[in-house]
């Protein structure tokens, strides 16, 4: 070992290690253990400057050079070249700096480092006056994981969208173990976390990811026994439990309770990871995380399985609207001593939107120089744990704030236990029967600015509860008002712990709001609290039930004796952004929370003295008195709106009631286009044709394909470039600078293999395109087979032959598909019949359109005269 090397102090620059060296040589680093153990050849006796280091990994050569060697740029390209070949065989990139200007050098080829706008990277690089390390450990992320042979340029981080991921590892689980939706859940976000702190480089390399599937694709017990005996139990060192015993994992179908591998499932263990690998190889790692996905990612793996998971989910949407009505998502908000909570958190969706959409609230758990976290404010979620899927809820949420602080977490690895310590002082699991109900707070100081909550909807069964509470002498006189159902207590504890001026928004159902024993309770809201705002949500909102629910917005009074003067916001809401109807919930643009917000943060500011303009702004917004919500039997806002103010205000569709001669007409456009439909299909000059049944596995005929696996890093959305079909086959999800097809003479079907309703697509001799490995092709070699015929002799098998999951639309399987082509009598393929048929075919589907579209009509105008009782 040389001596400079024994003499050498390694220097932190943030998470990296810093060796200035000088007088060593790669070998003499090579035998030091500092780079790799190989045989670098004639390099052996070069001796770098500098190396950047993490986790025994080099990530820069950096080579110092006196200023008159950078003075022209042939020097500066002649400084490069001569480290050029050292920095390729250790990393990808070479630092060439004199200390006043520095280059960043791609090692792989020479190129100089751009930035996302095209322009030389020249951030100055000195390893001992470095002024802001996180500044520098955040480029050189970013220039790692941009930079390859092909690239120099630092990419613009994408969209990451996690539900291809959900899907795929949901479904892998689900179908091989046949556990209950939930348990599947826990172990996709286990797997998900390892994957994710492997990323981030928590975990160590030879317990990581790669690690273990290296292992698994060579013997997946092995891997799987390993993975439990070390990498899971690195994961609870790193991220200790909190004192309600829970910590950020705790999948139970491939490790058992007792921390024991389940050998048995070892082979799913081993396709789980290949599924993450592959998504990883197509969206890139986990490293950079889109505030969208943080958003979307349990509401991906919740969709699997609305009904058995849905009770846990509050809608994002719905999240978000209710932190700006709170206003807690401005930058400003993070007031030192401010305290808030959802008391019913489930997966922890409320705390950590706040987080997700306020970063000067996230920020403040930078770790400090001595590695603590302390934030200036408390948020805390509750949650009930006497059950076992009650305790993994917490974890979820635990897990989940990991996600959301992903940057830090990423920036600071060595500070785990610090954020573990903030996970479960946000996330506290009460492990008896009352849960929440029995954490009464009678401090002033200790009670909560801001309680935003969906509590639990449960009246049946709920007589236990209030027993127990009787019961415990702590909570015994606590819930004065006996309210019924869950939903009921949790209001009491609301109003209960809020400060005095504290605000609560909750989302009650429309029980609380209509029950005539619901009474007793909106009598106690109004002694406590000033009512703000009651918001109607549509039906649908919540993923696992179709209940009326309502956001309710309180203030809590310092003098319950106080009247309460200002009036009532109330709106009506129809839509949020989402087809509430379909379990995918598929985003429209139809959404009123926009406007709701806007409204209400008006009305908020001016109180009575805007009402008419709020009202005129549109017919969904009410502002009320507060009498009427003192006197009325029912606080149900709908109900108070007439039926003409809801068509006005385009909550309800009007009936436009119809006439008779309106009826006779559309009845009479309905039998017409009957007629015509009928004259055409009985008129068919083409039933005494000729013809002949050909394979679609004809090679004679047809050339058929599927692509290949297209990496996202080489999608674009330049649309000069080749479009590129996936498995919906109808429009491009984007385009390519290189297709994988390389003759485009013969016209083309394209189909997508993953769906068993897909179209098809038709592609002109001569179009380039390319297609992914979940798109094929059909290409028409023969020229006498019209591809206007063969689309349509395809739309007539399809809906013949159908797909599904056990029989997919595979290459294999479309090329057995048969075909009737006409044939002349000489037997070869008759064009002209061809023509004719695929012609009629066209007239056919425009008369199919023109009978839908009489049909629509005729049922709507029946259904309004039914409605006005024109029939008797």
């Amino acid at each position: 070992m040389s001596e400079e090397l024994l003499q050498t102090i390694p220097f932190q620059i943030g998470k990296y290690t810093y060796y200035r060296l000088g007088n060593t040589t790669l070998a003499q680093l090579r035998n030091a253990g500092i780079i790799p153990k190989k045989n670098y050849e004639k390099l052996e006796a070069k001796k770098p400057d500098g190396l950047i280091v993490y986790h025994g990994r080099i990530k820069a050569v950096v080579e110092y050079k006196q200023p008159k060697d950078l003075s022209s740029e042939r020097k500066i390209n002649k400084a490069i070249a001569q480290e050029l070949e050292v920095a390729k065989a250790l990393s990808k990139i070479l630092i060439v700096t004199d200390s006043t200007k520095t280059f960043w050098i791609n090692a792989l080829n020479g190129e100089r480092i751009q930035d996302m706008e095209g322009n030389d990277l020249e951030t100055v690089f000195h390893a001992f006056a470095v002024r802001n390390p996180t500044l520098l450990e955040y480029l050189l992320d970013e220039v790692d994981a941009s930079v390859s042979a092909t690239n120099s340029t630092i990419r613009r981080p994408r969209l990451i969208d996690p539900t291809p991921l959900a899907t795929r590892l949901w479904q892998t689980i689900w179908v091989a173990t046949g556990k209950s939706p939930v348990k599947c859940l826990y172990n996709v976000v286990e797997l998900f976390i390892f994957k994710f702190l492997s990323d981030l480089r928590v975990l160590p390399d030879d317990i990581a990811f790669n690690r273990i599937r290296e292992k698994a694709m060579e013997d997946p017990e092995e891997a799987l026994d390993f993975y439990a005996k070390n990498t899971r139990k690195k994961i609870y060192k790193l991220f200790p439990a909190g004192g309600d015993g829970t910590t950020i994992i705790n999948g139970t179908i491939f490790v058992a309770e007792n921390g024991e591998a389940n050998l048995s499932q070892s082979v799913l263990f081993r396709r789980s990871l290949d599924h993450l690998h592959k998504y990883a190889e197509e969206f890139g790692g986990l490293t950079k995380i889109d505030k969208q996905f943080k958003t979307k990612v349990y509401e991906s793996f919740l969709k699997q399985e609305v009904a058995a998971l849905g009770q846990y989910f509050t809608p994002r949407r719905i999240i978000q609207s209710i932190i700006r009505m709170a206003s807690l998502d401005s930058p400003s908000f993070r007031s030192a001593g401010t305290r808030i909570c959802d008391p019913f958190c489930g997966v922890g969706g409320f705390p950590l939107e706040i987080l997700n959409m306020n970063e000067g609230m996230q920020c403040c758990y930078t770790p400090a120089a001595d590695k603590t976290i302390s934030v200036p404010f408390v948020i805390h979620g509750f949650d009930k744990g006497f059950e076992r899927d009650d305790e993994r809820t917490i974890i979820l949420a635990k897990a989940n704030m990991l996600i959301y602080l992903s940057e830090l977490v990423f920036a600071y690895p060595t500070c785990s236990g610090e954020f573990s310590r903030a996970f479960n002082d946000t996330f506290i699991l009460f492990k008896d029967n009352l849960g929440t109900f029995g954490h009464i707070i009678d401090q002033e100081q200790e009670k909560y600015d801001f309680i935003l909550s969906n509590p639990p909807y449960v009246t049946s069964g709920s007589g236990i509860i209030k027993e127990e509470i009787k019961r415990t002498p702590r909570t015994s006189t606590k819930y004065p008002v006996n309210a019924l159902g869950l939903e009921g207590l949790s209001m009491e504890w609301i109003v209960r712990s809020l400060k005095k001026g504290g605000r609560a928004f909750v989302i009650v159902p429309d029980g609380i709001l209509g029950r005539v024993g619901g009474k007793k309770l909106r009598s106690h809201i109004l002694r406590e609290c000033y009512l703000d705002a009651i918001v109607s949500l549509p039906l649908r909102t919540f993923y696992a039930n179709s209940e009326h629910t309502y956001i309710i917005a309180l203030t809590k009074k310092h003098n319950p004796d106080d009247a309460q003067t200002k009036p009532v916001f109330t709106y009506l809401v129809s839509n949020i952004g989402e087809r509430l109807k379909s379990v995918h919930r598929e985003e429209i643009e139809e959404d009123d929370l926009p406007q709701m917000e806007s409204l209400y943060k008006i009305f908020s500011a001016t109180g009575d003295a805007t009402r008419k303009m709020l009202e005129r702004e549109t017919g969904r917004c009410k502002i009320l008195d507060i009498v009427r919500f003192r006197e009325e039997p029912h606080w149900v806002i709908d109900r108070w709106w007439t039926k003409q103010e809801l068509i006005d205000a385009g909550v309800e569709e009007g009936t436009n009631a119809a006439e008779k001669p309106e009826v006779d007409a559309a009845t009479k456009a309905f039998n017409g286009a009957v007629a015509d439909y009928d004259r055409f299909i009985s008129a068919n000059p083409l039933a005494e044709m000729q013809h002949r049944a050909v394979l679609l596995g004809d090679e004679s005929c047809f050339k058929t394909f599927i692509g290949k696996r297209v990496l996202l890093k080489d999608i674009t959305d330049d649309d000069s470039n080749i479009p590129l079909f996936s498995a919906n086959a109808i429009q491009p999800m984007g385009f390519v600078e290189k297709g994988n097809i390389s003759d485009f003479n013969y016209p083309a079907i394209l189909w997508g293999i993953d769906n068993s309703l897909f179209n098809y697509k038709l592609i002109a001799s001569g179009e380039e395109f390319a297609t992914t490995d979940h798109c094929g092709a059909i290409q028409i070699l023969d020229k006498s087979i019209m591809p206007e015929y063969l689309l349509y002799a395809l739309c007539l098998l399809r809906s013949e032959k159908t797909f599904d999951r056990s029989f997919r639309s595979s290459l294999s399987n479309m090329r057995l598909l048969s075909l009737e082509i006409p044939v002349k009598q000489g037997g070869g393929f008759d064009v002209r019949a061809q023509k004719s048929i695929a012609k009629r075919f066209t007239a056919m589907q425009e008369k199919q359109q023109q009978l839908g579209i009489a049909k629509k009509r005729l049922d709507d105008v029946f259904s309004r005269y039914l409605v006005m009782g024109n029939w008797h």
